[in-house]
């Protein structure tokens, strides 16, 4: 049956997109962890996504790839919690569940990297894997 289901995340933003007249920097860091894996997977940024009949669901950013054409989308709650939506029906399950995972993988590794930055260490990101099927491992380099 055709549902969009609800995937809660540990990551936590703003509740508030705009501080100050500018973005936040926990959203930005979101939309570019967005647009990393929506590059890696040969896919698109957009702000909604479909369900198996093509009802539109508007969130705050999706990812939608050739593999996985409804989408993965972002949601901030008011209180700032990060929920992942889409629907899988039609056997979409790992797809969309590697989807989420590189958006949660991006915007950790993301944190991680300028959170290192503003401590003024040079940082360098490596990845492997990641193909397919393939287990990928991010790893974040600091040194002062």
């Amino acid at each position: 049956m055709s549902v969009i289901s609800s995937y809660r995340t540990r990551i936590r933003l703003s509740p508030e997109r705009l501080v100050g007249g500018e973005v936040d920097p926990t959203w930005r860091l979101m939309e570019e962890a967005v647009q990393a894996a929506a590059d890696e997977l040969g896919g698109r940024v957009t702000d909604r996504i479909t369900d198996y009949y093509g009802r539109v669901t508007v969130c705050d950013f999706a990812v939608v790839t050739p593999e996985f054409p409804r989408g993965v989308g972002v949601r901030v709650e008011p209180s700032g919690e990060v929920v992942f939506i889409y629907d899988h029906y039609g056997g979409y399950q790992r797809v969309g569940a590697e989807i989420r995972e590189r958006i949660a993988q991006n915007y950790a590794a993301l944190a991680v990297a300028r959170a290192l930055e503003q401590m003024n260490y040079s940082v360098e990101i490596d990845e492997a894997g990641g193909g397919r099927g393939e287990t990928r491992a991010v790893v974040v380099r600091g040194t002062l």
